[in-house]
């Protein structure tokens, strides 16, 4: 699988209760899309999940977004713009998974 084909990254987020008054959730949400705009992700959509119909906990959030190759999306998850917020998110979410695709 080549790591140059475009890449949809899948950002699933189960917030912490009181989260979104949080000043820490709201840098990282500035930030965190900032460094992925930088990297040139392009999201493509934003949800609020209201219900879980499969297994497991509902998460909170989920968004979708596509980057130019899957280097370049993990490039920007491990980037010092993003470690350095890491702290931020963690103070707000209780779980998040980034999820990245390969072309078949």
């Amino acid at each position: 699988m080549n790591t140059e084909d475009p890449c949809i990254a899948v950002l699933i987020g189960t917030l912490k209760p009181g989260a979104q008054d949080l000043p820490e959730f709201h840098e990282y949400a500035r930030r965190s899309a900032e460094n992925g705009e930088a990297h040139g992700g392009k999201v493509l959509g934003k949800y609020q999940i209201v219900e879980n119909l499969g297994q497991g906990t509902k998460p909170d959030v989920v968004f979708v977004v596509e980057y130019p190759s899957r280097k370049i999306a993990n490039d920007t998850f491990i980037s010092t713009e993003y470690t350095s917020i890491i702290s931020l998110r963690d103070a707000a979410f209780e779980e998040v998974k980034i999820l990245l695709s390969a072309r078949k």
